[in-house]
């Protein structure tokens, strides 16, 4: 039943993770989003839009530091993989607890994800993998800059992928896809803009390039349009103080979202402040502005996940929402969303995962390192 249960999520996962369901025939249009990162004078401000037409649902988690992980969506029971979380977290979920969408950690690294066409998954080989939803968290659990992010393909590869913008505290950014099999890494000089819609970086990128003075970006569909319009503002940036360039932010959001430009709506809008370490969301159904506040919660292992319904709060400080780590709502939230997709996991099979998911625990102080384990 394990072997089962692994191989049932990891073909769930591949729709839902980063919402690319066209591969899995459950839904045959492409989904948008968009997201950007702002350089606010060395510090990173980080946007993503959430466009869906199919689900709105989705929870916020506060991950913990020093919590000692495997993964349980490989594939391969006999190749899994075992981390320790260095850093603390707050993450948006699609599907539950430890399947993550985007998210903020306490260095300041955060990530999102977009669905890409042209994504093509690593084939196998000695390294272990990691399901989409499972790769973020085990990049905001033990990354700090984006250098780190870029260097774990040498030790994880991803299974199920869609394309993703990485931005760290410093300011600086990347976008990671997987084109032919390979990651493909944009980054330093290579990125003329800290911006990520669902065409290809490269581009996407280029035709910003040629028509950024004065060109017709609506000529050329819906993320095409959406990035070149991020792109002009992530531009046009210049630093300020922390809460206007938060403002900036969710203004771009607004300028690039999704029904302006398709049938596809944005659910969530998040900005992420690394300098004070603050998660700020709205969404379509609850449009007031909520945040949560990292530096107000103890952040260690041996105190209990932290969660909120991502629709839930406000406005202002969500912080004292939080709640503590619900079980059965996780796993309504697990069986509404396999519902929505139209995928049917046992009964046995669905407690078999969301055991797995809720058995770890705190690590040994010595233990570090990241490695295959034996299930």
């Amino acid at each position: 039943m394990k072997r089962q249960a692994l191989v049932v999520v990891v073909c769930l996962l591949a729709a839902v993770s980063g919402h690319g369901v066209g591969r899995v025939g459950v839904h045959d249009q492409i989904e948008h989003c968009s997201s950007f990162l702002l350089d606010n004078g060395g510090h990173g401000v980080f946007g993503a839009n959430f466009d869906h037409t199919l689900t709105d649902e989705g929870l916020v988690f506060v991950n913990l530091r020093g919590v000692e992980k495997a993964s349980v969506s490989g594939g391969d029971p006999s190749n899994r993989f075992e981390w320790t979380s260095r850093y603390a977290s707050v993450s948006f979920n699609l599907v539950g607890y430890h399947y993550s969408w985007a998210g903020m950690n306490e260095a300041g690294l955060s990530i999102s994800t977009m669905s890409l066409a042209e994504t093509q998954q690593p084939p196998p080989d000695h390294r272990p993998a990691l399901d989409n939803g499972e790769w973020v968290q085990y990049l905001l659990d033990t990354c700090a800059t984006v250098d780190e992010v870029i260097a774990t393909d040498d030790d994880v590869r991803i299974l199920t992928v869609d394309h993703y913008l990485v931005g760290d505290g410093s300011g600086n950014a990347a976008t990671i896809e997987f084109l032919e099999g390979r990651m493909v890494v944009h980054t330093d000089d290579d990125l003329p803009v800290a911006a990520l819609t669902n065409g290809t970086y490269a581009g996407s990128a280029l035709l910003w390039q040629m028509l950024r003075d004065g060109g017709d970006y609506s000529a050329y569909g819906s993320s095409l349009h959406r990035f070149c319009l991020a792109a002009d503002r992530v531009d046009g940036f210049r630093p300020t103080t922390s809460d206007e360039a938060v403002s900036y932010a969710f203004d771009t959001l607004d300028l690039v979202r999704g029904e302006r430009f398709s049938a596809s709506p944005t659910n969530w809008s998040l900005v992420f402040d690394s300098e004070n370490q603050r998660v700020f969301f709205r969404t379509r159904r609850n449009p007031d502005l909520r945040w949560v506040d990292l530096g107000q919660l103890d952040l260690r292992c041996g105190h209990p996940v932290r969660m909120i319904d991502i629709h839930d709060g406000g406005p202002g400080n969500a912080t004292a929402d939080l709640f503590d780590f619900d079980a059965q709502l996780n796993r309504f939230h697990f069986e509404r969303f396999l519902h929505i997709w139209g995928i049917n996991l046992s009964q046995q099979d669905i407690t078999w995962v969301l055991n797995q998911l809720g058995s770890f625990d705190c690590a040994p102080a010595h233990r570090r390192s990241t490695r295959r384990v034996a299930p």
